[in-house]
């Protein structure tokens, strides 16, 4: 999240689930993955068979992402005792080819983990 978050930077999280807090497109979000903890912009859901992801991005990363709905923990609400509404500035929606390019990384990301079972 560099520029805004800094590497080694103290986080203030709301802890909470998808449903109860319903986060805004442009808002920083805490999730799982593998075996740690990542803060990316939040940009929407998307639906994939039955189940629902959200679409990440981090504001250095080229393309999105998706993280299950399952793995949200909360959202950023401070870094190093700064008041969160100045990390949610004009919020740049990614492009198509964005979006799609991430889509097709985790999709093929999950497949290669599947057969490496």
């Amino acid at each position: 999240m560099l520029p805004v978050i800094k590497a080694g930077a103290s986080l203030s999280i709301e802890p909470g689930n998808y449903t109860e807090q319903n986060p805004n497109a442009g808002e920083i979000v805490t999730f799982r993955r593998d075996e740690g903890l990542v803060c990316h912009r939040f940009y929407g859901t998307i639906r994939i068979g039955w189940r629902r992801y959200g679409i990440e991005k981090g504001d250095r990363n080229r393309i999105a992402g998706l993280f299950r709905l399952d793995d949200y923990i909360g959202r950023l609400i401070a870094v190093d005792k700064t008041d969160s509404s100045e990390l949610i500035k004009e919020v740049r929606k990614p492009s198509v080819f964005t979006l799609f390019g991430g889509l097709l990384y985790e999709r093929f990301d999950w497949i290669r983990r599947e057969l490496m079972k």
